[in-house]
Order: structure tokens, then C-alpha cells, then sequence
């Protein structure tokens, strides 16, 4: 039995993340309605792997760990900082004020810049099972390599039989060639637009955890890993991933935009963007999601008419989408109504 072998109950299916040779039982009885983990052993990562751009790339540099320059600064920009008044103390006061004591004890949520800057949120270091949420360290991993000149969109990947193991009814979507490949893009597309479990597959096949971790730590993300037996992340974690895609940490313009159109293309939307998509002044949501039973996971780019800004949501019970819109509206109008 796979990580990937529960349906999801949504209307599209948002498969949890695994390798069968990576993964393992966490319990007899437990195991077969709880999350299934990654062994600790990981592939190789690719040989040669440079982090110097080719020539006439231009890269974005780093802005972890500096100022946010843009949160009051961009009023306008839909892809810069949202201008806000609000402070930590506010956003954590609306987040409460839309959860039962009870929810609140156990949701992790976190608001940040696209700079890095976590500026509110609730038990956003709290740790638990990352599920599909996953995949955007592999988006961000991808994007880096191909900015770098050592990935293409248009290698190829051969389908394997430990991949195909882990469909959730999605394979038929993939668009195989005659002699069982697809290109890295294909590839991509799939694992985030419908969250393709095989492609998934594929790609930390190609990739390897351990370079993905590192990644991660480059970023600022200590509490997620995909090469870790439990599969750890956090509400703020989840954040800085995405606002490193957002801001385009170590990836050139194109792949940036690449992997925000991916985003924006995203399928599983009952979260974040459908709590957003009537609210006032929002044009535009990208995201990811992860559901496990007992786990549910969003994390969204929000692009408003003056400006931007990231949330994550991780919380408990099956596919609960209900709580993850409160918590969306709620820290929306804090941050809007001021």
C-alpha cells in the first residue's frame, strides 16, 4: 500500500505525497488512515550540479532575511507588498476571532511578504504532516535548476512502473509519448496544476530529496523536509517557499513567471481562492494544497489591486476547506479594512 492510495473526497483529488521505495507503514493499525512517511534513504542528487548561471541569465539574488521593503511600499502593484496598517497583534486577534478555542489550539497560520517577512499568524512554527503541500519544494527546486542552465522543461523522464503505483486516477491526464516519456514541464504541470501523484514521483526520482532539503535551508525553511520520515513542515514554512517562487529567489524572471502560471492554474481551489474570489479588490489567488485524513493544507500567493500578500493555512480534520475559508476572509478584511 502506497502513501498515494486513499482518494481524496473533494470534487478533485489532492493526492498526498510518497515514493514506494521511500516510504513505509508508521503503524500496523494506524498506518492504513494515517500519513505514510519517506524512508531516510534518498537518491543521489544529479552529478555536475553548478550553481553558476550561464551566461546572459540574469538571476534574481536572494532577499531572505532582509527588510520588508515593498509591505508598505508597493501600494498598487498587484505583484508587490499589499499596504497594510494591520500588525502581528491584529492579524492573530481576526484569526481567533474565527476559530473556536479548540480550532485554535491546533491551526497553524501564517501571513508574509513576498519579501520573507512573517508579519502575523497562529502557531506558525507549529509542525505536522506536509502531504501535497510538498510539491511546491519541488516546484521551487525545478525552477532553480532550470534558471541555472542544469534542468530543461524539455528533458525527458521515462514513466516508470514504481511511478504509475501511485496514481489516484490521474495518469490518463499525462501526456506520455509513444516510448512512456514526458518532458520536465509536462511533468510539472501535472504534479501542480492537478497534483499528479506519478509525475510527483518522477520528479523526486530526478531531483532527489536531500538537494531539495538543502534547497529549503537556503530559504530559511528549518522545519520542512522531504527527506525525513515524517514528512515535516510548518504554516510558516510553507510560506517562505512560496514567497521565494513569489519574489524569485535564485530564478530567473522566466521561471519565475513559469512557476506563478502554474500556480494560478491550480485545480484544487475549495481553500483559499474560493474563500477570495468575491472578496473586494482580489484579482488573482495561487496555490497549493495538501489533504491527508485529519490534515488539511493551503498555501496561496494573493494578488489584490494594491498589492500582494502569502497565507498558510495547516489544520486539522478531513478536507476541511470550511475552516480554511474562515481563516482566509478573516485575515483578508484585517488586512484590507485598515
Amino acid at each position: 500500500m502506497g502513501l498515494f492510495s486513499r482518494p481524496e473526497r473533494a470534487a478533485r483529488r489532492d493526492p498526498g505525497p510518497a515514493l514506494p521505495a521511500f516510504v513505509l507503514l508508521a503503524g500496523a493499525a494506524t498506518a492504513a488512515v494515517g500519513a505514510l512517511v519517506y524512508l531516510a534513504a534518498v537518491l543521489s542528487a544529479l552529478a555536475g550540479d553548478s550553481d553558476a548561471a550561464p551566461a546572459g541569465t540574469t538571476v534574481r539574488a536572494s532577499s531572505a532575511g532582509e527588510d520588508a521593503r515593498g509591505w508598505a511600499a508597493s501600494a498598487g502593484d498587484p505583484t508587490g507588498s499589499l499596504q497594510s496598517a494591520s500588525d502581528a497583534g491584529s492579524i492573530e486577534r481576526a484569526i481567533r476571532a474565527a476559530l473556536s478555542p479548540a480550532e485554535a489550539a491546533t491551526t497553524g497560520v501564517a501571513v508574509m511578504t513576498p519579501d520573507g517577512e512573517l508579519i502575523g499568524g497562529l502557531n506558525a512554527d507549529q509542525t505536522g504532516y506536509a502531504a501535497s503541500t510538498f510539491k511546491l519544494a519541488v516546484l521551487l527546486e525545478v525552477e532553480r535548476r532550470v534558471s541555472i542552465g542544469t534542468l530543461s522543461y524539455d528533458d525527458r523522464i521515462a514513466m516508470t512502473d514504481e511511478a504509475r503505483a501511485e496514481d489516484l486516477g490521474t495518469l490518463d491526464r499525462l501526456p506520455l509519448a509513444e516510448d512512456g516519456t514526458l518532458s520536465v514541464g509536462e511533468a510539472l504541470e501535472a504534479m501542480i496544476t492537478y497534483s499528479d501523484n506519478a509525475s510527483a514521483v518522477l520528479l523526486l526520482r530526478l531531483l532527489g530529496p536531500a538537494d531539495i532539503d538543502a534547497t529549503l535551508r537556503g530559504i530559511g525553511a528549518w522545519e520542512t523536509s522531504v527527506n525525513d520520515p515524517s514528512l515535516p513542515t510548518s504554516a510558516a514554512d510553507l510560506a517562505r517557499v512560496m514567497a521565494a517562487l513569489v519574489r524569485g529567489e535564485g530564478l530567473t524572471d522566466a521561471a519565475r513567471a513559469h512557476a506563478l502560471d502554474l500556480l494560478f492554474a491550480q485545480e484544487v481551489r475549495a481553500g483559499i481562492p474560493e474563500a477570495l474570489e468575491e472578496m473586494p479588490g482580489v484579482m488573482r489567488v495561487g496555490n497549493k494544497t495538501g489533504t491527508w485524513p485529519n490534515a488539511t493544507r493551503d498555501v496561496a500567493w494573493v494578488e489584490t489591486a494594491s498589492g500582494g500578500y502569502i497565507l498558510a493555512v495547516m489544520t486539522e480534520g478531513d478536507w476541511n476547506w470550511e475552516l480554511v475559508q474562515r481563516v482566509a476572509r478573516a485575515v483578508h478584511e484585517e488586512l484590507t479594512s485598515r
